[in-house]
């Protein structure tokens, strides 16, 4: 007879492979492309200053909880990973009571939650997991419940050792961990554990990704068990992970009430301020990356500054620390009041990673600048002048930092605000985050231009098209494409709000139009943008699909820009792309192909600036219909169907942060059973009052991560949010996109389809 075992053994094995690879996707979209794990002297080497051997080796002699090399409480046999549940959260009680410092059980408790993880195959469901639950400065009790994500000190998940899967752990912890960075701003790092009856594995989740200890028998290594234990329900806020650089205080229910900012001053002081009441940090969404968080603080003269941490890999091609000093005293660009640089690294957080090449492990480093506070971001203009006259000078105060041989690189519609005062000219509009600015030494960057650099909703249409192009021939990133930067962010305006500053409905034109500006790949943005050029019609359909009460500017300020942008920059530089090749062939940049363009830096600003000027002097003293504050403003649905992130300002650092949710998130952690540290009668049960898991969402949705305490924000408050800030081209960094969008699939491809066939057969 035919042995059909080995067939059956490859394909029950392939079968089990096909599974774990959504898990893998689903980890490396969060964390990167390679997760490694680590030598076992990474574990040796952490916590070692919790507490010391002699009163943990007393403890294991007691007897109480460990006994002829083993842990009793631990079954031997499971026939579920939940049966592991109350003897680990029992096992970690007694343990903080005994070996951790007075009051340590106070402030961490092993409690079993609940929450939404991914599975292998159908999709998203509940799952209980252990949570230790906090109190402290960093740490709020979430509205309704008794535990969510903002008083989370660690996770730890159970499993069969027969069923451990690390990447289920990683693919489940990746989304809890975007919400405790988002609900926790001050993280700067994550530790959760993987307990099995017989092991536990170490996982390690910090800006530069994550990584994961090899499997430590419980059993053989008791002391390495309870130092883990002590880590990660530390009472000391640093070993946890957090900055406690920004502390809070707590009122009655666990709420956070008032809150500090320590930072070095520009004379190298320690400088205290204290956090906006109300005003929530602005938090960026994914986990890889820079991690940008935004406070909103004032000094004890209530002058009102914006504080930004974030996070720079090694190699970066500019600091932006550097660019703002330079920046210094021009208008209409923000100003530095002081920063501080290698706040800490991730590196340090690791081990020992020199065995791993930079593909693996990018370090990062934490800086913190403070700048003077401004307006709300451009989207939230109340009328025509007042958005004119901020695009104008913001306009100007680029070629202010040309003329300090620096480009931005990433102008886009939450990249400037608006000013304090809208009567001062120079100072309406204020342009902001040079993240990626670049310092250059002519009229262009040694950097070519990338859709993966900037917002690309606003990119040029040499920048959209580079996706396509041989090296050789891609451009060099040079200040007109910024310049056309801005039409395209003038062009998203008028075709996306009124002019008093509501949003205007939604029709057919702005899905097709603004959702292909906004596409990955960028040919569909390409396409569009050369029909918006080229198209014999384009005037006819903009002018119906604006609103009326733009006409008049449509028809002599934003035709006059189109017709200037596209005969002066864009169709000049087209045609000179591939006339010449970027670089030699020993691999040094060749002549620039488009100097005679380049040199009319005067012409360029001047025909432009003039062009507002005009506009400008004919509507002062016009009064705009003020902006309904109490109606719903509609929002563009499909295509682009929320307002544009509202980058940091005063005014909108309140909004609640937001997190990109994928289909088997983490959406909700309900605390159901505190379990005592020894076995007393049946579980002390606590109330949760928490809203159900939300249902799988795409990755561009923006769900909210209850339980989360509310905002009192204003019907048209936006925040920044899949608008990053640009990375640095490594890793795996997801691209920037403004303003997310969820597209119908019919939409996309006939609307692509459409604008490609009018630009190449018109």
């Amino acid at each position: 007879m035919l042995n059909l075992d080995p067939i059956s053994a490859l394909l029950e094995a392939l079968s089990k492979q096909e599974q774990v690879c959504p898990l893998q996707r689903l980890a490396h979209r969060e964390l990167g492309s390679f997760i490694p794990e680590t030598s076992s002297s990474w574990l040796d080497s952490v916590y070692t200053d919790v507490s010391n051997s002699p009163f943990i080796q007393s403890y294991l002699d007691g007897g109480r909880q460990y006994r002829n090399r083993r842990w009793i409480k631990v079954p031997d046999t499971l026939s579920v990973a939940s049966d592991l549940h109350i003897p680990v959260c029992r096992i970690i009680n007694t343990i903080v009571e005994n070996l951790g410092p007075s009051g340590a059980s106070l402030a961490r408790k092993a409690v079993i939650g609940k929450t939404t993880m991914p599975e292998k195959e159908d999709g998203p469901k509940e799952s209980f997991i252990i949570a230790i639950k906090a109190t402290g400065p960093s740490f709020s009790c979430p509205k309704g419940a008794s535990l969510g994500f903002s008083n989370v000190a660690s996770f730890i998940d159970t499993s069969l050792e027969s069923e451990a899967d690390v990447w289920l752990h990683l693919a489940h912890m990746s989304e809890c961990v975007k919400h405790i960075f988002t609900q926790q701003p001050n993280r700067r790092f994550f530790r959760s554990l993987l307990i099995t009856e017989k092991t536990v594995r170490l996982f390690h989740f910090d800006r530069s990704g994550a990584q994961y200890s090899p499997p430590l028998n419980i059993h053989e290594h008791p002391e390495l068990f309870i130092r883990l234990i002590l880590g990660i329900t530390a009472s000391d806020e640093r070993t946890l992970g957090l900055d406690d650089s920004v502390q809070w205080t707590t009122g009655s229910g666990g709420k956070k009430t008032v809150g500090t900012l320590r930072t070095i001053g520009c004379d190298n002081t320690v400088v205290e301020y204290d956090l906006v009441t109300g005003k929530k940090p602005i938090v960026r969404s994914g986990l890889l990356g820079r991690g940008t968080t935004c406070w909103v603080a004032e000094n004890e003269r209530r002058e009102r500054f914006i504080v930004k941490d974030y996070w720079v890999a090694d190699g970066q091609t500019s600091s932006e620390c550097k660019l703002l000093e330079e920046a210094k005293g021009l208008k209409g660009v923000c100003q530095l009041v002081s920063y501080e640089v290698n706040r800490g690294q991730t590196v340090d957080f690791r081990g020992d990673t020199s065995t791993l090449n930079s593909s693996a492990f990018q370090n990062r480093t934490s800086v913190r600048i403070v700048m003077k506070a401004y307006g709300r971001t451009l989207g939230n203009f109340t009328s025509a002048e007042q958005v004119l006259g901020a695009l104008r000078d913001a306009i100007a105060a680029h070629r202010a930092l040309l003329s300090r041989n620096i480009i931005h690189r990433d102008i886009s519609l939450n990249n400037i605000l608006l000013g304090e005062d809208a009567t001062v000219e120079g100072m309406r509009g204020i342009l902001i985050d040079l993240d990626i600015a670049l310092k250059i030494s002519g009229l262009a960057s040694d950097s070519r231009v990338s859709p993966s650099i900037g917002t690309r909703m606003f990119q040029s249409m040499v920048t959209v098209r580079s996706y396509a192009g041989a090296e050789e021939y891609t451009p060099l990133h040079d200040y007109l494409d910024d310049l056309e930067a801005f039409f395209w962010v003038f062009a998203y305006i008028i075709l996306a709000y009124k002019p008093n500053g509501a949003r205007i409905p939604v029709n057919r034109f702005q899905k097709s139009t603004l959702g292909s500006w906004d596409e990955n790949p960028p040919h569909s943005a390409y396409a569009s943008k050369s029909t918006f050029f080229t198209s014999r019609t384009m005037n006819w359909e903009w002018r119906g699909a604006v609103d009326p009460g733009w006409h008049d500017i449509y028809d002599t300020l934003f035709l006059k820009f189109r017709e200037y942008v596209w005969k002066n920059i864009a169709e000049p530089k087209h045609s000179l792309v591939f006339v010449e090749k970027t670089t030699r062939p020993d691999g040094s940049l060749a002549p620039n192909r488009f100097t005679a363009i380049l040199e009319k830096v005067d012409d360029h600003y001047d025909h432009i600036i003039g062009l507002f000027d005009d506009t400008l002097s004919k509507i002062q003293g016009v009064p705009e219909k003020p902006l309904d504050t109490q109606a719903t403003c509609p929002t563009i649905s499909s295509s682009v169907d929320s307002a544009p992130p509202t980058a940091p300002s005063t005014s909108s650092a309140d909004t609640a942060s937001k997190t990109s949710s994928t289909a088997g998130s983490a959406t909700l952690l309900e605390d159901t059973r505190v379990v005592e540290k020894d076995p007393k009668p049946p579980l002390d049960e606590e109330a949760a009052v928490a809203a159900p898991p939300s249902s799988p969402t795409s990755s561009t949705q923006q769900p909210s991560t209850p339980p989360v305490e509310p905002t009192n924000t204003p019907s048209r408050s936006k925040r920044r949010r899949e608008e990053a800030e640009l990375e640095d081209e490594s890793l795996n960094e997801p691209k920037r996109k403004c303003p997310p969008s969820r597209r119908y699939l019919t939409s996309r491809v006939l609307g692509s389809v459409y604008q490609f066939c009018r630009t190449h057969f018109q």
